[in-house]
């Protein structure tokens, strides 16, 4: 299996004990968002998320879960990145985040039936991340305020937000604030 940028994903086995998700089928998928980077498939961040693999069969051990969700999660962002008309960053990159593409982020409405998140709690807060990125220095979110928000749910017939893009976004966060945090620049 290969990546939107040509190279080989791996994805190590799931831990001993758990089957983890289905080997083929995850190939499959990410042929699939392969396809949409190149242009030949349509594929949303929504059809990402919204995605589920079977369990590895009885007896096996498929791709580690938290590897395989951890990928696609940075390949939704990767993919609204590309819709904006960003060139994708190299496979496993934190991507480099600016306070203008948090200001053009737009979460899709929660699926009919689900409760979102509260739209307006969730604009604020990226605000803030976005004053982040705009002044670093000891005034700005660190990964723990971002891993510790918590989101009122909307209320019926309020503007509320995907809860699983808006979880995925703030994993990509953590990451890149984690990682700023690790060489010292936060």
């Amino acid at each position: 299996m290969t990546d939107e940028h040509g190279q080989r994903v791996l994805f190590g086995k799931a831990p001993f004990g758990n089957r983890g998700y289905d080997t083929a089928e995850v190939d499959a998928f990410c042929d699939r968002v392969a396809a949409a980077f190149r242009g030949r498939a349509t594929l949303t961040a929504a059809d990402i998320r919204e995605h589920e693999f079977s369990t590895a069969a009885r007896g096996r051990r498929g791709y580690d879960r938290d590897e395989v969700d951890d990928y696609l999660d940075r390949i939704c962002v990767e993919l609204e990145s590309v819709r904006r008309g960003a060139e994708p960053s190299a496979a496993g990159d934190t991507l480099p985040l600016t306070p203008e593409d948090i200001q053009r982020l737009r979460f899709s409405a929660p699926p009919t039936g689900s409760t979102g998140y509260d739209a307006d709690e969730v604009h604020v807060f990226l605000d803030r991340i976005a004053a982040t990125l705009a002044h670093a220095g000891s005034n700005g979110l660190t990964s723990a305020d971002v891993r510790a928000v918590d989101f009122a749910p909307a209320l019926a017939g309020a503007p509320a937000c995907h809860r699983d893009e808006v979880d995925a976004f703030l994993d990509v966060v953590v990451r890149m604030l984690t990682a700023e945090e690790a060489s010292g620049r936060s």
